[in-house]
Formats: structure tokens, C-alpha cells, sequence
């Protein structure tokens, strides 16, 4: 029997955004609109009944229902990190929490369902909760005759429709699909393109534009997320064969002829593509098996030891510098930092995203200490983050709410190989430029001043890369806010039952200094003196 993988389909992290709906406040953008499906998005636990119970040789679950239920995607409703942003979001201003539903909830957008924008009105049964599921990306197309699409951003999506009583298409990555008994079939260049995820995963505010900290006004949409975009602008998407969102977040099974469905006498294929969309929230992972136990936890700690995997993969850290100094002294290390992703270190949704160096010598913490589930940002502090802000009264301060972000204060995260960035996607407050061929480098270098031991011998110099996906400022900011529904709470008990989101790392690199004992010419503090001659 096959198990009906997505009746619950839980969490979503806030890797999905923002994305505009028709209440009084906000515009309706370009895309399917509430109501505007003869069929709607069906619930994915119908796909399931075909793409879900196949195992590779060596006994793996790959079919696309089994390798997306655990998922973030999969889980972009039920997220409490989400719903609390939500409920805070349509408190400050009405009608933008549908926007962020058009995103986490296509299904119950697209009937009309996510107004109210807390969501109350979402039908489990009608796959409402199913998060960004099957026909999310399945249904997708670009119509034609509608200029300008597909929309890179603001989960635009036009969706295939066919006449009542009919059923239709469904779109996969082949030239020759399978033929299903349930549904036609078509193979689509467009679900291989990136363009697809950009739908999603370039967002900007509905209302608010982006000022600079004078008052100017930029004429630009304060940019929310913009994934897409620092892709598109990199030597990734400029590739004779690019390498794009799908190639990277689902990763392919090599070796193996597989079917992609449980029709009998379905084809063997190469190259099937699990579903897992493999990023970097290890955190959120936790979150979920905490939140709604028993309904999948083995997939939700085997999925999250896949993340930190990947996540690992990211970036490299190398340490150089002082290859000696005196004990008691300092020496001068310099540490690199390359990234590898296809988009900013880190990236997704903003707000609260945080990586940082910590450098150590020997077990002691010089820079980059985490205390108090909180980062210390010492004076030599090396931090990748995008804070976004508020002017009011001609002040900037920091913002936690995304509906008041209208400043960007800083966005030091490190760009991706050979970025070509635009107004809406430069670094503020760090310089990146120096990059081949008048791009931006897609690495850092800091300089740290580090304190040696008091005795001779070596010492070991060591830079680690740490990310977490939210902070205890942010967790605390929205849960202290929610004021209208106890999602707040929850959050909050759900954090503190959960590790508190801790830091994982994502590389590290050391280096040896060589400690000499000091002289009578060279006294602790390294520096040669000079005597006079009696």
C-alpha cells in the first residue's frame, strides 16, 4: 500500500517570502488570480497515490512524494517561525499577511482562501496546509500572450487550467513523460529553468520603497529577498550550461535506472532528481519534529543531517599568515572566506539570517564568541548579514517587522562568483569589488590580531564559519509583538525546546604559528627594544 506521504505536510521556513494578494490595502499583481481556477491546485496527497513508495538498489526512498514531505518547501504553511512573522506582519498592516500566503499556500491563494491574512480560513482537507506542493511547480507555465512573463518575483505563477470536468496538465522535466491515467502530461523546458524559482524567490515590498538613510527616495521596491537575482547576476546563470536553482537543491541520483512513478511498465530513466531542496536550514528541521511530533521524525533528523551536510559544502575558510611570534605576544593572522553557493552567503529570507567568523587559538575564543545564545561582536567581529531598518524622524534604527523595513542599513553578506551586481543587490557597508573582469570577489579576507601563549611551542590558529538561521533577538522581537492570536507563545516555548537555533558550522580552517620564548631584547608584548650603552 502506498503511504499517503503528504496528509500533514508540515513547516516552512521563512526561505519563502512575501507575495502580493487582492485585499483593499494591496494591488493585485500579474499571475492566477483567487478564484480564477476551473480546476484548482490539487492536494499533493493525490500525487502521492503514484510518486511516492520506490526505492533505489540499495533500498533509499527517491520518488518525489517520499523526498519532498519532510522538506522545507513542503512545509511552508505550518512553519511556527512563519506564523508568528504573519500574525505580526497583518498586525502592523493589514492585508500584508495574505501577501506572504501567496507564497507559503499557492492552493489556498489561488481559491481564495488566504484572505484573512492570518490564514484562518485555510482547508487542510483542500491542501491548503500542504505548502509549496506538487502543483505549485507542476502546474506552472508561461502563458502566452501575457507580456512580460513569467514575473521574477512576487510568486507570480500562472497556472495550467482546463475546462470543468476536465483535467489538467501536469509538466515535468522530460521530453517524452510518462503517460498517466490520471492526468495528461507535457514535458516543459520551463520547470528546468530557473526562472521558475524566481517566481518565489525574489521578493520585494508590496507598498514600501526603498530609501536611502538621507530620505531619498530610490524609486525601487524595498527588496525583501533577492535570490534570484544574485544568481542571475553571476558566472552560474552565465554558463553555456547553467548551473541553476534545480541542479544545485535537487540533487540527482547517478548510476541507477529509475521510474519516476509506480504506473506499471513506467519507464526506467536516468538522472531522477529527489525532492528534498536540500539549503541551510538545519535549525528549522529541529523546529518542525518539535512542533508536530510523531508525524514524520526519522525524516526530519535524516533530512537535517543532509542539510548540515550540504550546507558544508558552501564554503571554504583559509587561514594565513604569522608563521612565528614571541610568547606572551600577538601575531597577525588573515583569514579568507570563498564562496561557493550560487547566490550571497547567506541568502533567502532576510531578516535575522546570520553568519560570522570565530577565530580561536588553541580551545580560546578571540573573535566571534557566542554567549548567551547571542553572537558578541567584539571590535574584531567579522559578521555576513542583511539588517534591514526603518527612518522615521530622520533616525535609521534597526527593524525586526518586515512590513516597516524601508532602509537597508547594511548587507555585507559575500557575493557568488563573478556577480555583476545592480542598485537593488550591491553590498552596503563592505567592499567586494576587485572581482575578474570587473566583478565583485566572491570571498572576504579579515585581518585578526591574536594573542599567543605565555610559554613556547605552537599554537594553533583556527576560523570557523558559523550560521544560524535566526537569532534570540528576532525570536523574542516577534514573540513579544504577537498580540493577536498565542503563536507568539509558541514560538517561543518551541525555540527554547529546540537548542535555541545554535550555530553550526559551515567550514574552518587553522594554521600553526610557531611560539619562541621571548629574549632579554624581546620582552612579552613581542616588540624588539632598543638599550642604550650605559
Amino acid at each position: 500500500m502506498i503511504r499517503c506521504a503528504m496528509r500533514h505536510a508540515p513547516f516552512a521556513s521563512t526561505v519563502f517570502a512575501l507575495a502580493l494578494a487582492s485585499t483593499a490595502a494591496y494591488a493585485q499583481p500579474a499571475g492566477t488570480q483567487p478564484g480564477g481556477l476551473t480546476a484548482p491546485l490539487a492536494p499533493a496527497e493525490r500525487c502521492s497515490e503514484c510518486h511516492a513508495g520506490g526505492t533505489t538498489a540499495s533500498g533509499e526512498r527517491y520518488m518525489a512524494a517520499d523526498t519532498w514531505s519532510a522538506s522545507i518547501m513542503a512545509n511552508a504553511t505550518r512553519d511556527p517561525l512563519f506564523l508568528a512573522t504573519l500574525t505580526v506582519a497583518e498586525q502592523d498592516s493589514p492585508g500584508l499577511g495574505t501577501v506572504c500566503l501567496r507564497c507559503h499556500t499557492p492552493a489556498g491563494f489561488t481559491a481564495g482562501r488566504a484572505t484573512p491574512g492570518l490564514g484562518t480560513r485555510l482547508d487542510a482537507l483542500e491542501g491548503d496546509l500542504d505548502g509549496v506542493h506538487c502543483d505549485t511547480c507542476h502546474r506552472s507555465i508561461v502563458p502566452t500572450g501575457v507580456a512580460g512573463a513569467p514575473f521574477l518575483s512576487n510568486a507570480q505563477l500562472y497556472y495550467s487550467d482546463a475546462p470543468d470536468g476536465m483535467i489538467p496538465s501536469r509538466f515535468g522535466p522530460r521530453d517524452n513523460p510518462v503517460t498517466s491515467p490520471r492526468h495528461p502530461s507535457m514535458g516543459s523546458a520551463f520547470i528546468r529553468d530557473a526562472r521558475m524559482c524566481g517566481q518565489c524567490h525574489e521578493v520585494s515590498h508590496p507598498l514600501t520603497n526603498r530609501l536611502m538613510a538621507d530620505g531619498r527616495d530610490t524609486g525601487a521596491a524595498f527588496p525583501l529577498q533577492s535570490t534570484y537575482s544574485e544568481w542571475s547576476q553571476s558566472d552560474y546563470a552565465r554558463r553555456a550550461q547553467p548551473e541553476t536553482c534545480q541542479t544545485c537543491h535537487m540533487r540527482e541520483i547517478t548510476g541507477e535506472m529509475l521510474p519516476s512513478t509506480r504506473i506499471p511498465d513506467a519507464p526506467l530513466r536516468a538522472g531522477q532528481r529527489r525532492h528534498e531542496f536540500l539549503g541551510a536550514n538545519v535549525w528549522g528541521l529541529a523546529l518542525l519534529k518539535a512542533a508536530y511530533p510523531g508525524e514524520r521524525d526519522d525524516e526530519y533528523d535524516a533530512l537535517r543531517a543532509q542539510t548540515q551536510a550540504y550546507l558544508r559544502t558552501a564554503a571554504t575558510v583559509a587561514v594565513t599568515g604569522a608563521a612565528t611570534g614571541v610568547a606572551g605576544g600577538t601575531a597577525t593572522v588573515r583569514v579568507r572566506v570563498t564562496n561557493l553557493s550560487g547566490h550571497k552567503l547567506p541568502t533567502g529570507y532576510e531578516d535575522a539570517r546570520l553568519m560570522w567568523l570565530q577565530v580561536m587559538v588553541g580551545d580560546a575564543v578571540v573573535s566571534g564568541a557566542y554567549m548567551n545564545d547571542e553572537l558578541v561582536e567584539d571590535a574584531q567581529a567579522r559578521v555576513y548579514r542583511f539588517q534591514a531598518g526603518r527612518l522615521e524622524g530622520g533616525v535609521v534604527t534597526p527593524s525586526d517587522f518586515v512590513a516597516r523595513h524601508n532602509v537597508v542599513i547594511e548587507d555585507t553578506r559575500i557575493p557568488p562568483l563573478g556577480m555583476r551586481a545592480d542598485a537593488r543587490t550591491a553590498p552596503v557597508g563592505r567592499d567586494y569589488a576587485g572581482g575578474a573582469d570587473g566583478a565583485l570577489r566572491n570571498y572576504d579576507e579579515a585581518t585578526f590580531t591574536v594573542p599567543l601563549p605565555a610559554t613556547a611551542g605552537a599554537a594553533t590558529v583556527t576560523a570557523r564559519l558559523m550560521y544560524r538561521t535566526t537569532t534570540k533577538h528576532y525570536v523574542e522581537a516577534i514573540a513579544s509583538a504577537n498580540r493577536t492570536d498565542d503563536r507568539g507563545r509558541t514560538l517561543l516555548a518551541l525555540w527554547n525546546a529546540t537548542g535555541r537555533a545554535a550555530p553550526v558550522v559551515v567550514a574552518e580552517g587553522s594554521a600553526t604559528v610557531t611560539v619562541t620564548a621571548a629574549t632579554a631584547s624581546e620582552p612579552e608584548g613581542g616588540c624588539a627594544t632598543q638599550r642604550g650603552a650605559g
